[in-house]
């Protein structure tokens, strides 16, 4: 049961702002992160990194009293100072990861106990404009869960997506630095989702004969091209979201995107990703498809009106059973799916004739809730509106 309260039964005010302690900041955050380790009874880990672009390093802000405590300044080729657009701790909180630089398709690392402009480059590709690697603007990034049943065991994967072309891949940052540009991906060409004409043709290059589904598959064609293609084309538009699936989940091997405009959030079975073959066998795959490599399996879409260009949050409970999906439309509606059959449970409205979307959603669990399920559901409601001054003749 899903219970309202709304600012009319409880006078909220804000017990922080972002510029509390200091002059307002010049421009907007571009992103945020919490520091993974947070407890409210320790203010020494009452932390979040942000970052907002243009010229300008990372933060790192004392949750408590919005004082700065580190920064961290990222350098591009040709030494000057550019601020990324996305940043995310690993999930140990050791490292501090920013990227989104419009000058250069590079990862910048930090230790979060060593602030200044000491840090690690990790490069997507050889150059800005080499064919190699992920290509395009970085726009969101998450890290794998612990398997250890918590969030805050050391992980070294992560999913990185872009803007268009909208691309998702994985990657691994245990590269040492004297390997080649490149070489974080996990496997040469592991794409959850590809990106341009190139990686069309490539499926089609690639598609199996009947000969070869009867030989190979059993007579069990899993994924249609249709089905694969409607998958790709709900992420091309430009990725604003990446979660994956929680350790205590059913299958925590998924990962969920948000696209752009799109009218779905889409879940990927990583088990399979494109270079692999869904035995894992890359070498057999390459033998039967000429070098082929699938495109990775899309599970499970979710619905909603994603009607603007606005971000459009959704989030996970404790063990990933339901999904919190916010709407575009003006209705200012919550959609609550059952992750595992894909159906809609539930749906509710938060705002009353706002005409507002509803673009942030965080499921917070209930410290005395009976079931893992049991918890709080913080959601953000706003759009911009443009008043203009009707002139009578």
């Amino acid at each position: 049961e899903i219970q309202d309260h709304t600012q009319q039964d409880y006078p909220w005010k804000a017990s922080l702002t972002s510029h509390q302690g200091g002059p307002p900041p010049s421009a907007s955050s571009a992103s945020y992160s919490w520091y993974p380790l947070m407890t409210s009874s320790s203010p020494l880990t009452s932390l979040y990194a942000t970052c907002r672009g243009n010229s300008m390093p990372i933060h790192l802000i004392d949750a408590y009293t919005s004082q700065l405590r580190a920064s961290y300044r990222p350098y591009n080729g040709v030494d000057e100072l550019e601020g990324p657009t996305v940043v995310e701790f690993s999930p140990d909180g050791s490292r501090i990861y920013g990227t989104g630089f419009k000058t250069d398709r590079t990862i910048a690392v930090f230790d979060t106990a060593i602030p200044g402009r000491e840090g690690r480059i990790m490069r997507l590709g050889k150059t800005r404009r080499s064919s190699d690697g992920q290509k395009g603007i970085p726009s969101a990034m998450a890290f794998a869960k612990s398997s250890g049943g918590d969030n805050n065991g050391p992980s070294n994967v992560f999913a990185l997506g872009t803007y268009s072309p909208g691309s998702i891949y994985i990657y691994d940052d245990r590269a040492t630095d004297t390997n080649p540009a490149g070489t974080i991906v996990l496997h040469g060409g592991l794409a959850v989702v590809g990106h341009g004409k190139a990686f069309a043709r490539k499926k089609r290059r690639f598609e199996h004969t009947d000969n070869d589904i009867d030989a190979d598959d059993g007579g069990e064609n899993l994924f249609s091209s249709a089905r694969v293609n409607w998958f790709q084309s709900r992420a091309r538009g430009g990725i604003t979201q990446l979660t994956w699936a929680p350790p205590t989940s059913n299958n925590p091997y998924v990962l969920y995107s948000a696209s752009r405009r799109s009218n779905a959030v889409l879940s990927w079975d990583v088990r399979a990703l494109s270079g692999l073959d869904l035995d894992g066998d890359a070498g057999n795959s390459r033998k039967r498809s000429g070098g082929a490599s699938r495109t990775i399996c899309g599970l499970q879409s979710f619905a909603r009106d994603g009607d603007t260009n606005q971000r459009l949050e959704f989030d996970l409970d404790t063990n990933g059973n339901r999904m919190f999906v916010g709407s575009g439309s003006s209705e200012g509606m919550v959609k609550v799916y059952d992750v595992n059959t894909g159906k809609l449970d539930d749906e509710f409205k938060v705002v009353d004739g706002g005409g507002d979307a509803v673009n942030g959603v965080s499921f917070i669990p209930h410290p005395f809730g009976k079931n893992d399920g049991d918890g709080l559901l913080a959601v953000a409601v706003g759009s911009r509106h443009f008043y203009e001054e009707h002139l009578s003749d």
